[in-house]
């Protein structure tokens, strides 16, 4: 994935800066490497063949992870369905309309992902060595 420097250099700077966000009264935490690893893990338990997957439930799945208390998520981490069963209950409690209010927050998040990693693999290894074949 190529960011143009620029627009890649104000998504760093947002993620450094950026911190908890609130929408419609949910307070949201930034994407962590934890996060994303359950979001594939959620995504991989629903995908199969050529289906996507249930686009309310991606969508609900991220605002749960980001806005349960660290230590609930942790504790339900060893069994995904474990957590898939808590992302339904607590979906059932919001409103249809609701999640294209998170809709724009989750973009922007995955844009400052796909940034940090962009600049990570840009840069290159640190020492300034090549990198091995």
């Amino acid at each position: 994935m190529d960011i143009d420097p620029e627009k890649r250099e104000s998504l760093l700077e947002a993620s450094a800066l950026g911190g908890e966000e609130q929408i419609n009264g949910i307070t949201l935490r930034p994407v962590t490497a934890a996060t994303w690893s359950l979001l594939a893990r959620l995504k991989n338990s629903f995908v199969t063949g050529e289906q996507d997957g249930d686009y309310a439930f991606s969508v609900y799945s991220f605002v749960y992870l980001h806005s349960m208390p660290i230590s609930d998520i942790r504790r339900r981490v060893a069994t995904i369905d474990d957590i898939k069963a808590d992302v339904y209950e607590w979906m059932d409690k919001q409103a249809p309309a609701d999640m294209f209010a998170f809709t724009p927050w989750i973009t922007g998040q995955m844009e400052r992902v796909a940034a940090t990693i962009t600049q990570a693999v840009s840069s290159g290894p640190s020492d300034g060595s090549a990198p091995k074949a």
